[in-house]
């Protein structure tokens, strides 16, 4: 054996550690939760049966996200800079969603000391049905060979109005695309 695993059976083995480690949450915690949360069935499922989910990764465009830049404020301590950027306005547009970025919404930005950043974006999404989504972004982002900004983002979405409940179950990935005076992303839904 050369000591190497492969994803099906890594994955056999981590379904099987968690379970157990889940098991406890049944006794004191939800069951129902327990049962269903961290392995997607019934507590007494056992190991899943090989699948192909997880050999690929697979998304979908899910909107296409432009900040309009407003004030900033830059504060330094301790060796960190950190700059906070109001969000000014902006779009948001994709094959089930449009609408507008309403106030107050910002960016917060840490940077770092190998001059790459850690961006910290908090957005209030209004749909042309006037519906409201917040937005939070975590990401990194840092200067390429020649001045071109490399930005990637994981946007999570959290919403009550029901036409819009899907985003709350996404897992998203942003990429930063080159737009003049402007912060554009676009957004896709992994699969």
């Amino acid at each position: 054996m050369n000591g190497s695993m492969s994803r099906r059976n890594f994955s056999r083995l981590f379904t099987a550690t968690a379970a157990a480690a889940i098991a406890p949450a049944a006794v004191i915690g939800n069951p129902v939760a327990a049962a269903q949360g961290m392995i997607g069935g019934p507590a007494d499922a056992g190991v899943p049966s090989a699948s192909t989910d997880g050999e690929t990764l697979q998304s979908e465009f899910l909107l296409e996200l432009t900040l309009d830049r407003g004030a900033t404020s830059n504060v330094e301590a301790g060796g960190i800079k950190r700059a906070i950027v109001a969000i000014a306005g902006g779009t948001f547009q994709g094959p089930r969603l449009r609408g507008t970025i309403v106030a107050p919404s910002g960016d917060w930005i840490v940077g770092r000391p190998d001059g790459s950043s850690v961006v910290d974006i908090r957005a209030v999404l209004q749909t042309d049905d006037q519906q409201k989504i917040y937005m939070t972004c975590r990401g990194i982002a840092y200067p390429m060979p020649g001045g071109a900004l490399h930005a990637r983002i994981l946007p999570l979405f959290e919403t009550g109005a029901a036409r819009y409940g899907w985003l709350n179950n996404v897992v998203a990935v942003g990429v930063l695309r080159p737009t003049l005076g402007k912060v554009t992303y676009r957004v896709f839904r992994i699969l």
